[in-house]
């Protein structure tokens, strides 16, 4: 089990990237209280099994454990699974559990419950969103023991364990799903160091500690309230009245509302979020790669990092920041240059004038950004027509590909083949650009075989020229965040894939 010892380490560890899990390391946790967190609630469901929601990840991770576990360095450490073991090439995994862990429900957490939550995902009749990702990957589970078990693979796949980590790996009550049925994502029930006691939608999640929670020592608080807020803004407000303990995604310009106000803390963020543009790149226009090009030399990366970033972000030039094992250098770079950007227009065919249709979620910083891309686009000659639509369907609609040209985020994965493959390979699952090349596919196949990360890595390099080349996405930008917090409290863990772990938090009595 892990206990105080453990919170330190991690406290330690995160403290190297600018975590606020760094207080751990100075100060005595208290127990008691509870922590009121502003939230963009856009949750629909609380069963991992069917989650594909942001908002949802921070409440799943309280209410769950996950198989293994991330450090804030993406390092994979125990969790559910004590210790594991790869073996006959990397498509064998035996998993030794922990002793003495029970669902929220009293059912016993074991090998069998493993191996019920895997094969659900599984089972066409669930329809979950991941067995698309479980499919090509795991041939079975084969039990071992009360709390020993392999998971058997079709072929090599170096991403498991950081899949695990994530969606794969949340364990759920068997014995909740058959109760519970369809109505489980109401009524959730994992192992976690919180239990659901309220959900009133669109006002507040509201969790209370596990009384029986497995890992020793935690948790510290007595509850978590979620509070529904319609943005940022609305979040500091109550933030400043003391109506909540915590904020966070805010901007440099978000931040300075609150910055040096006695009592509020504010801490920046490891990794930000990586900002980009995505098209339908198998359909008119943006089919047309010189078009795609042209836009890419029309835009003045650098103002839109300052304006929108405080000059504080990354420029992007492809879906990785450096600093993970799998980054690479930027061979393919499209530097803002207007008159290229004309030229390329005229090369692929666009008459000036031409109207494209630029979707605007109603998200402040999507709305920002897409309003400075709009004038960028329109020194170049393109007319370019904002279309709004509400923040809440938005990612619904990429994935019905119903809208074409918009701006798009997404958070870091533990492992390349977690963000890169499946926005990229021909047959991800979250493709909404319907780009295909074969070229990139081989790449990113090839890598899945393959069990280090010194072989991997310069296949995900040539991934990237390739990507770059083709600009399925436009990479824009990584951003800074930051969040802010009452002084009195300390042990949330920021993360690289831009979750909060909340697990850990306490507040001075």
């Amino acid at each position: 089990m892990y206990g105080r010892s453990f919170l330190l380490a991690l406290g330690l560890t995160a403290g190297l990237l600018g975590s606020t899990a760094s207080a751990t390391a100075q100060e005595t946790p208290q127990s008691g209280g509870t922590f009121n967190i502003s939230f963009l609630d856009s949750a629909k469901t609380l069963d991992p099994t069917y989650s594909n929601d942001y908002a949802e990840r921070r409440v799943l991770h309280l209410i769950y454990n996950t198989l293994v576990a991330t450090n804030p360095d993406f390092s994979i450490r125990p969790e559910l699974a004590k210790s594991w073991e790869i073996a006959e090439g990397g498509t064998r995994y035996v998993f030794q559990l922990q002793e003495g862990v029970t669902f929220q429900d009293g059912t016993p957490f074991d090998a069998e419950a493993v191996k019920y939550n895997i094969e659900r995902r599984l089972d066409e009749t669930v329809a979950s969103a991941q067995r698309k990702q479980l499919l090509p990957v795991i041939e079975n589970v084969e039990i071992l023991g009360p709390l020993e078990l392999a998971i058997n693979l079709k072929t090599p796949y170096p991403a498991l364990l950081a899949e695990f980590a994530d969606r794969w790996g949340f364990m759920i009550s068997p014995t909740a799903v058959e109760k519970f049925g369809e109505d489980f994502g109401s009524n959730p029930v994992g192992t976690g160091a919180f239990q659901l006691v309220d959900w009133t939608r669109g006002t507040s999640i509201t969790l209370e500690k596990n009384p029986d929670y497995w890992e020793e020592g935690l948790p510290y608080l007595d509850g978590i309230v979620f509070n529904s807020v319609a943005n940022e803004v609305i979040g500091m407000q109550r933030l400043m009245v003391g109506e909540v303990d915590y904020v966070d995604s805010l901007s440099p310009d978000q931040v300075k509302t609150v910055e040096g106000r006695n009592g509020i803390e504010i801490e920046k963020s490891p990794v930000g979020r990586w900002f980009s543009l995505q098209w339908q790149v198998d359909k008119p226009p943006f089919d047309n790669v010189t078009l795609r090009r042209a836009i890419a030399h029309a835009l003045d990366r650098e103002k839109i990092n300052e304006i929108m970033m405080g000059g504080e972000g990354t420029i992007a030039n492809g879906p990785t920041p450096p600093g993970f094992w799998w980054s690479s250098p930027d061979n393919v770079v499209y530097d803002y240059d207007p008159d290229k950007a004309r030229e390329l227009l005229a090369e692929a065919g666009i008459t000036e004038g031409t109207t494209l249709t630029l979707t605007t979620p109603s998200r402040p910083d999507t709305r920002r950004l897409n309003q400075l891309v709009a004038e960028m686009l329109q020194e170049v000659g393109l007319n370019i027509e904002l279309e709004p639509v509400e923040a809440n369907v938005y990612y619904s609609r990429v994935v019905e590909r119903a809208i074409n040209f918009v701006p798009m985020t997404w958070s870091q994965r533990a492992d390349p083949d977690g963000l890169v493959t499946i926005l990229l390979h021909s047959d991800g699952w979250a493709n909404t650009t319907g780009y295909a090349n074969p070229e990139l596919d081989a790449l990113l196949d090839e890598a899945r075989t393959l069990t280090t990360q010194d072989e991997r890595k310069p296949l995900y390099a040539q991934a990237k020229d390739l990507i770059g080349e083709d600009l399925p996405y436009l990479p824009l930008f990584f951003e800074v965040s930051f969040s802010a917090r009452k002084d009195s409290l300390h042990g949330v863990v920021q993360m690289p894939d831009t979750i909060p772990r909340f697990r850990y938090a306490w507040k001075e009595q």
